[in-house]
């Protein structure tokens, strides 16, 4: 199920499909069914499963910014029961594991020694990536839904009420906060902060990307990448909830609003346009971007132009996670935990395996020639796959 949320009048929150349709407080609604997979007749690729592990229990019942983080021969997950597990890269192996008691809900990412994750009460808590230890914790304003950012100096943490706090590594004091209204329905998720120097660029509920100074949060320029249209509030959704991609001085940005943006990285102007609606992270390489639409359709975009390239619609509705490019192809995972791997020239399936039975949100971590993978009940794999008869 898709979640939403809404800050004011009758729904708190509204869980519906990516696919409902809704009419007021008390429209009904109409669920697509996802495409059964077919056999692949004849697949190029087979997967491989390097290692399995357990990571805890994973999400839960709850939609989460739980992601996998790959830092110094270690695999770093957490959970929503408040645990934060370390894995030997190389094979699995658990290195330590803590329980932090605190609701936690997404990262963690990790900085230079340091793991950040975000709480559901509110809260960035720091640990040592070392052992797990506690260094200190920081109230923020809401919930702390998608993976704080951070230099070796600072920490950069989104909150679900569209605050966007700035905190001392170190230490986790204050150093500033700025605030963007945030529309009476939205989608469930937040974009994480991306640091590129002295700026910190967002995306926001209200469809726009900001840039802020990372010393002061000023801000240095604001675009807009999608605009409210539609009679019901589910249609004037706009949220920028994908982290915003950065490559030389291009950002690319996608919203639940139907629009792909290509973005100057200094002053915000706009490259070019396309009609797609997301809210998952993107993937490139040299040539394409690749995104997962809201109807898990698969795209394929040229960079240079915003041209769609190819489409891939065999696998609408199975509520797919965000793309990575592992070894030169697309992967996908899906609500059933399987994992597709598509050819970057046209989109076609050449390879399919399922690592295990829950489903995979979270977007894959790229290492060399592998994915790391996690699973919404906690469920951890390394996985590659190979030319068959290679």
């Amino acid at each position: 199920m898709k979640n939403y949320r809404r800050t004011l009048a009758c729904l708190t929150p509204l869980l519906v499909a990516a696919t409902v349709g809704l009419t007021g407080c008390g429209g009904g609604s109409t669920i697509a069914q996802p495409k059964p997979l077919t056999q692949l007749p004849n697949p190029e690729f087979r997967m491989q499963v390097l290692w399995h592990a357990n990571g805890g229990d994973g999400a839960g019942k709850y939609e989460s910014g739980f992601e996998p983080a790959v830092a110094n021969g270690r695999v770093y997950v957490a959970n929503s029961n408040g645990e934060v597990v370390a894995l030997n890269l190389a094979n699995g192996h658990r290195v330590w594991h803590v329980n932090t008691d605190e609701k936690l809900i997404a990262g963690p990412s990790v900085i230079d020694g340091t793991l950040l994750v975000g709480t559901r009460n509110g809260e960035v808590i720091a640990l040592s990536a070392a052992d797990g230890s506690k260094d200190w914790s920081a109230d923020l304003s809401s919930e702390v839904i998608a993976a704080p950012a951070g230099t070796s100096k600072e920490v950069v943490a989104r909150t679900v009420d569209g605050h966007v706090a700035a905190l001392d590594m170190a230490t986790g004091d204050r150093i500033w906060t700025v605030e963007d209204n945030v529309p009476n329905l939205t989608m469930r998720g937040t974009a994480s902060p991306v640091i590129q120097g002295n700026t910190v660029y967002i995306g926001t509920d209200g469809g726009k990307v900001q840039a802020l100074d990372l010393a002061t949060g000023e801000q240095r320029w604001e675009q807009t990448v999608a605009l409210p249209e539609g009679r019901s509030e589910l249609d004037r959704i706009v949220d920028v909830d994908a982290n915003p991609l950065i490559d030389g001085n291009t950002i690319y940005a996608i919203s639940a609003g139907d629009s792909l943006v290509a973005l100057s990285k200094n002053g915000g102007q706009i490259g070019w346009k396309h009609k797609v609606a997301s809210e998952n992270n993107l993937a490139a390489d040299n040539n394409n971007l690749y995104a997962t639409d809201m109807d898990s359709v698969v795209w394929g975009i040229s960079r240079a132009t915003g041209e769609p390239v190819w489409k891939q619609d065999a696998l609408k509705y199975r509520k797919l996670s965000a793309p990575a490019v592992v070894d030169g192809h697309v992967l996908v995972g899906d609500y059933e935990g399987y994992l597709h791997w598509l050819s970057p020239s046209d989109g076609s399936i050449e390879g399919r395996g399922r690592p295990f039975g829950e489903a995979i949100r979270a977007q894959p971590v790229v290492v060399g020639d592998r994915a790391i993978v996690l699973g919404a009940g906690g469920e951890v794999a390394a996985v590659r796959f190979d030319a068959r008869g290679s």
